[in-house]
């Protein structure tokens, strides 16, 4: 495993606490920030690959070079994930107390074709970012999709605001924070803990009249993705409503609004489906 030779007090408090699944993207961000002055980016790159290879989970490649690009590009404005106060920390007692909670859905499948749910979701001028893999991100009009979207891996979950933006290594893409929403309609939350049946029952404690869970989908791994109708909430009580749910082990890196998430009804890489186990929207967003 690489290491690095040269510390500091603040950069060894980071090595000392590993991230949960959460939490990895902020603390890569971290770790490359404070080393970035005590290594060259080829060493921290080398030492960050060899600490993501031990998390087994997924080819951290991407963030890792992403990571970087930001902490010694070192713009003034922090990324998003720095300038909220820090995540609360998984409770298991508060997901324990709530796995007996009655679902609002089995394992059945909602067989919903993908085209028909960003129908429901989403408006033919929409501007919409999918994604084959996470390196090939497109953004265009919903109609432009039409025909393509069993076939997409990947979907950032609200519009987009313009077909491309600065990222914030200075980059025109599209998909940054630069044309992300900046006040969501659907909140996707993650769980990759417990079995499938506990994540359904954590996901459905959070419905409520407020926030209900409108869709749940398989992410043909080990998790499911529930879509919340936040549209109702104000920019501080959607913040709240998130936190509650990283306090009950959910995917701290859901609350970026330029983050990919897995396309209802798409196809993983390795052929397995992204089925929708539960869909139900409260009303048409546009009848």
């Amino acid at each position: 495993m690489a290491i690095l030779k040269n510390t500091t007090k603040a950069l060894e408090a980071a090595l000392k606490n590993p991230p949960e699944p959460g939490e990895r993207n902020v603390w890569l961000y971290t770790v490359a920030k404070r080393a970035k002055n005590l290594a060259s980016r080829e060493k921290i790159r080398s030492f960050l690959l060899s600490v993501a290879s031990q998390w087994n989970d997924r080819d951290f490649t991407h963030e890792i070079d992403r990571a970087i690009a930001r902490a010694f590009e070192d713009r003034s404005a922090p990324p998003e994930s720095e300038r909220i106060p820090p995540w609360p920390k998984f409770n298991q007692d508060a997901w324990n107390r709530r796995l007996d909670h009655p679902r609002l859905f089995g394992g059945e499948g909602a067989q919903l074709p993908a085209s028909e749910v960003i129908d429901r979701l989403f408006s033919e001028n929409d501007l919409l970012c999918m994604s084959l893999d996470t390196k090939s991100t497109v953004t265009q009009r919903r109609q432009l999709w039409r025909g393509s979207e069993a076939a997409m891996q990947f979907l950032v979950p609200n519009a987009m605001t313009k077909e491309t933006g600065i990222t914030q290594s200075g980059n025109i893409s599209c998909r940054s924070l630069d044309n992300a929403t900046r006040s969501k309609t659907y909140q996707v939350i993650e769980y990759d803990r417990g079995t499938l049946e506990e994540q359904a029952s954590i996901l459905s404690s959070l419905h409520t009249e407020y926030t209900p869970l409108i869709m749940v989908v398989y992410s043909g791994g080990k998790s499911l993705h529930g879509w919340f109708d936040v549209r109702t909430l104000d920019e501080a009580s959607k913040l709240r409503f998130f936190r509650h749910s990283v306090f009950l082990g959910s995917d701290a890196s859901l609350w970026d609004a330029s983050k990919l998430v897995r396309m209802p009804g798409g196809r993983r890489d390795n052929g397995k489906t992204q089925d929708i186990l539960y869909f139900n929207p409260i009303a048409p967003k546009h009848p």
